[in-house]
């Protein structure tokens, strides 16, 4: 785990984007358990607001898709990989986090991506 934090799941959060001092970003998927989806986009739609409300934060987009119900895309970008640290020790995040086994069928994926430099 990058981070201290209980919580965070394993290898999510790669060393070279919390040392960032440059804007990063993630796209990830997440499937949710059978009987679980109403519950988990829920939780997702939950923390959403607290998320946009942090300093750092530059863009926070869910998707989901009406052919394949538990099936959530995910899109964010902070301005530092600081920023980024600083989010998900949040205690709702922690407390997102921790929701997670119970709710996900497998585990989050996670692509992280830097912008190109112009």
């Amino acid at each position: 785990m990058s981070t201290p934090d209980d919580n965070v799941p394993d290898g999510l959060l790669p060393a070279d984007m919390l040392a960032s001092t440059t804007p990063v970003a993630v796209y990830g998927y997440a499937r949710a358990k059978p009987g679980k989806e109403d519950e988990f986009e829920r939780l997702v739609r939950s923390i959403i607001p607290s998320i946009r409300a942090e300093w750092g934060y530059e863009q926070y987009t869910v998707h989901t898709s009406k052919d394949e119900p538990g099936a959530f895309a995910f899109y964010e970008r902070w301005t530092s990989g600081a920023d980024l640290l600083r989010h998900v020790r949040q205690p709702f995040m922690q407390d997102y986090f921790g929701r997670l086994p119970a709710l996900l069928a497998t585990d989050l994926e996670a692509t992280w991506i830097w912008p190109l430099d112009a």
